[in-house]
C-alpha cells in the first residue's frame, strides 16, 4: 500500500493528460521525441536473458519499505516463500527503505540490521528458485531534491552492490522506485548513469533495473536515456489504471477515490452515485462515463491500460530494452468478482505484449494471499495463472 503522499502522486501522474510520444503506423513504432540512445538490435542481450527470470512476480509490499517500528508493516515468514512458489510466481520484488538505515555523511554507512532483514528474504527465496528484484523505495528526500541527495543515493548502491556481489544473477538491482516531483526523468538520467557505473565496479554482469519519472509512468519513457555501452539494463514501468477502480476507498490516495462500488468492467447495471464529498470535475466526468458508456468504450475496462502496455512493448522493441511492469494491482475495497476480472484482463493484456510483471502485493492492502484463510483472494489464482487447486 502506498503512503498518502505517494498515492496522490500516482494519482496525478495517471490522470493528467500527458502528450503522446509515439504514433503507430502499420504497426511500425516511430517515436516522436526519441532519446539520444542507441538502439540494441539483439533480442538475446544479457538484459533479455535476465528478464526471462522475471515474468510472473509479486511485491512484498508494506514490508521492508515501512519505517522501522511503524505498525502497518506486514509480517513475512518462511511459509510465505513456500506459498509464493507453489502459486506459480517466479520472482519477488522487494521494496526496501535502505535510506532509513544509513548513517551520516559522507559514508552513509548502512546498518547491519537492514542487511540482516534483506538477507532473510534472499536466503529463503533463492533456494525456492525465486528470482529477486531489490529496489530503493520511499527515499522522499531524493525525490524532493535529487541532486542534493545524489551522494547518499550513490553511497547506498555502492554498499548494496558490494554486499551482494557474489549472489547469482537471478538477483537484480532496481535503482529507484517511482521517481517523481523534482526527480524528473531528465534529472535522474545522469544520476542513473553514476549509480550504474558504481555498481558495475563490483557487479559487472548483474542486471540493473531503471524506470522513468512521473511514478514510472509509461508516457515518460520518451525521456529515459540509458547508457549506450551497457546492454544489461531492464526498464520498469508501473500502471494502476483505471485509478478510480483500483484505488477506490483507499483513504491515503486522496479525496477523489472516496466513491466505492466501482465495478470492472463497466458500465454497472445500476448507475453509481458519486460520494457526496466529490468535487473534482475529472472524477465526476469519469463516473458519468463509467455509468453510461458501453464496455468497449468504458473507462473501467481494459481500454484503460491496454494502450499503455502496447506502447511499452513498442518502445521495448524499438530500443531493444526489455520492459518489466513492476507494479499493478487493485485495492481490496473493490468487490471480489471485479478484482478477479481486473487481474484477468490485465494479465491477458500483459501476455499479449509479452511483458513480465509483478503485482502489488502479496499480503497487504492489495493482497493476493489471504493469510487468515491460507489461500489466495477469491478468483486471483485463476485470473493470474489460469488454474485452480
Amino acid at each position: 500500500m502506498k503512503s498518502l503522499a505517494n498515492g496522490i502522486g500516482v494519482f496525478l501522474a495517471l490522470v493528467l493528460a500527458l502528450p503522446s510520444f509515439a504514433r503507430l503506423q502499420d504497426e511500425v513504432f516511430i517515436p516522436s521525441n526519441p532519446p539520444e540512445m542507441t538502439r540494441i538490435v539483439s533480442r538475446h542481450s544479457p538484459a533479455h536473458q535476465a528478464a526471462a527470470h522475471f515474468m510472473r512476480g509479486v511485491n512484498l509490499g508494506n514490508y521492508l519499505e515501512v519505517p522501522p517500528g511503524q505498525s502497518w508493516r506486514v509480517t513475512i515468514t518462511t511459509s510465505d516463500f513456500d506459498d509464493i512458489q507453489a502459486e506459480g510466481f517466479d520472482h519477488i520484488r522487494v521494496p526496501v527503505a535502505w535510506h532509513l538505515y544509513a548513517g551520516s555523511a559522507p559514508d552513509f554507512e548502512l546498518s547491519n540490521d537492514i542487511f540482516r532483514q534483506v538477507d532473510f528474504v534472499l536466503t529463503n527465496a533463492l533456494p525456492r528458485h525465486l528470482a529477486v528484484m531489490l529496489n530503493l523505495h520511499g527515499f522522499d528526500d531524493f525525490t524532493r531534491d535529487p541532486v542534493a541527495n545524489s551522494e547518499k543515493f550513490i553511497a547506498l548502491w555502492r554498499q548494496i552492490a558490494e554486499h551482494y556481489a557474489r549472489l547469482p544473477d537471478t538477483v537484480v538491482f532496481e535503482l529507484f522506485n517511482e521517481p517523481h516531483d523534482a526527480a524528473t526523468t531528465a534529472v535522474i538520467n545522469p544520476l542513473y548513469d553514476r549509480a550504474i557505473a558504481e555498481i558495475r565496479k563490483t557487479n559487472p554482469r548483474r542486471a540493473i533495473v531503471v524506470g522513468p519519472g512521473q511514478w514510472n509512468n509509461v508516457d515518460e519513457l520518451k525521456n529515459l536515456v540509458l547508457p549506450n555501452d551497457d546492454d544489461n539494463l531492464i526498464v520498469s514501468v508501473h500502471c494502476y489504471d483505471p485509478f478510480l477502480f483500483t484505488h477506490q476507498g483507499a483513504n491515503w490516495a486522496g479525496p477523489d477515490v472516496k466513491t466505492t462500488g466501482v465495478q470492472f468492467p463497466g458500465p454497472p447495471a445500476r448507475p453509481l452515485v458519486p460520494d457526496p464529498s466529490l468535487k473534482s470535475r475529472w472524477a465526476i466526468d469519469w463516473i458519468h462515463d463509467y455509468n453510461t458508456l458501453p464496455t468497449d468504450k468504458n473507462p473501467s475496462s481494459p481500454l484503460a491500460f491496454a494502450g499503455k502496455l502496447k506502447l511499452a512493448r513498442a518502445w521495448a522493441d524499438y530500443y531493444g530494452r526489455p520492459v518489466h511492469v513492476g507494479e499493478f494491482g487493485c485495492f481490496t475495497t473493490a468487490d471480489p468478482v471485479s478484482r478477479a476480472r481486473f487481474y484477468a484482463g490485465f494479465r491477458r493484456a500483459l501476455d499479449e505484449q509479452k511483458l513480465g510483471w509483478a503485482i502489488w502485493d502479496w499480503n497487504a492492502g492489495f493482497r493476493y494471499w489471504d493469510g487468515k484463510k491460507n489461500e489466495p483472494a477469491p478468483g486471483l489464482r485463476e485470473s493470474l495463472f489460469g488454474k485452480t487447486k
